[in-house]
């Protein structure tokens, strides 16, 4: 492990940091919300799966234009540095605004931020990863990020005991985002990838359809199989007001399920991005985080004691782990090395309107049956996904028995 940790560059370690200290402050705020919004503000099961897929779905939707801006000014730190403002920014907003709307559009403000800075620093993951090591630099990457929750959710855990106050809790949020945003301005560097595309002197990078279609037909398979896959993800506002119903838990106990659930996402993601660059075969990785996926709904169908809650939510956060360090690295895997973010960013387009749909499909179930029926709907789409995904597979390896016949 020690070797393969020398072998990244720091830049993808300062990635990492900035990842840690941004996930710390948004975890300080989002392990309380989903209480804050039912408890303080009176707002039903449907408000908040619609608030928390919209605003998911805006963040995903910036991912698209960041992306595609960075591929095309050729500057991948300008985006990350104004995103991470943005993050910076709304932690006060949080703490001040009450009332449901006033928080929904401070919240979208704090998905811009997100969106802006999440492409950008993903394809600088990707410019920056070694050979045979991208897996390993997003899985190093997903790991800090979810420790930083883990931090995050413990702090706030501590913190609403002490005090109770929601407002000083999210007041508090805004200092890691700040350490974040000058670790970005001061630490992260670009890498000017040298491409047959872009002439050296070239100032901006053109994006076109004729380009976008260069991303060939494996990846519009592989973005099917995102798509499935997210809107089968019950969102994590609905998750924790499950686990809380279910274990009979106060608010300062909250914060619980955030740290079991980014506990598992850090512990995870490392070591199953090595396995995915050792192994060569990243669709067969994600088939397991698949697999443990809808273990994880059928835990909180039908658990209801705290041992199979905290399973559940383990199994939930593995699951998480996998996607987040298996996908991003498929994706550079197949695109070409100057459509990157591009890449990644209509990945993230999919995603929207996947966690759009997915949010307010499970606040519209919880609201006009039960908390327990969401996962129940959410482990049926998780069978389909499954199935696209084992198609997927399929047609990978059609397509590299196909390359090599091509080479002989």
């Amino acid at each position: 492990m020690k070797k393969v940790l020398s072998r990244i560059p720091g830049t993808i370690k300062a990635v990492g940091a900035v990842s840690f200290l941004l996930n710390a402050s948004t975890l300080m705020v989002f392990s309380i919300f989903g209480l804050y919004l039912r408890d303080v503000l009176k707002i039903s099961y449907s408000k908040i799966g619609f608030l928390d897929g919209a605003v998911e779905a805006f963040s995903f939707v910036m991912k698209v234009f960041s992306g595609i801006i960075s591929d095309f000014l050729m500057n991948r730190k300008c985006l990350f540095l104004i995103g991470t403002f943005f993050l910076f920014i709304a932690k006060p907003l949080e703490a001040v605004v009450t009332g449901y709307w006033p928080l929904f559009h401070v919240k979208i403000l704090e998905r811009l931020g997100n969106g802006l800075q999440s492409t950008p620093r993903d394809a600088i993951v990707g410019d920056w990863a070694p050979k045979g090591m991208k897996a390993t630099c997003f899985g190093l990457r997903q790991s800090f990020a979810a420790l930083g929750s883990v931090t995050g959710a413990v702090l706030a855990a501590i913190l609403f005991r002490a005090t109770g106050d929601y407002q000083f809790v999210f007041w508090l949020a805004a200092i890691p985002s700040l350490i974040a945003f000058v670790i970005v301005f001061h630490c992260i560097k670009e890498k000017k990838a040298e491409t047959p595309v872009v002439a050296a002197t070239a100032k901006y990078r053109k994006i076109t359809l004729a380009e976008i279609g260069k991303l060939g037909p494996g990846y519009w398979v592989l973005i099917a199989v995102a798509g499935t896959y997210m809107i089968s993800k019950v969102t994590e506002s609905i998750t924790i007001l499950h686990a809380v119903k279910t274990l009979n838990w106060t608010g300062y106990q909250t914060p619980i399920c955030m740290i079991c659930y980014q506990l598992a996402n850090s512990v995870v993601s490392l070591p199953f991005g090595m396995l995915s660059d050792k192994l060569k075969s990243r669709e067969n990785v994600f088939i397991i985080g698949i697999v443990v996926f809808i273990i994880s709904d059928l835990l909180f169908i039908f658990g209801k004691s705290e041992v199979t809650i905290i399973a559940a939510l383990i199994f939930l956060g593995a699951y998480v782990g996998v996607a987040q360090s298996i996908f991003p690295a498929k994706i550079i895997d197949i695109v070409p090395k100057d459509l990157k973010g591009t890449g990644i960013g209509i990945f993230n387009l999919v995603c929207a309107a996947s966690f759009l749909v997915g949010g307010t499909l499970a606040g519209y179930v919880a609201e006009h049956h039960s908390l327990r029926h969401t996962f129940i709907l959410s482990s049926c789409l998780a069978s389909v996904s499954l199935v696209v995904l084992i198609v997927y597979r399929g047609y990978v390896r059609r397509q590299s028995r196909h390359d090599e016949i091509q080479r002989y």
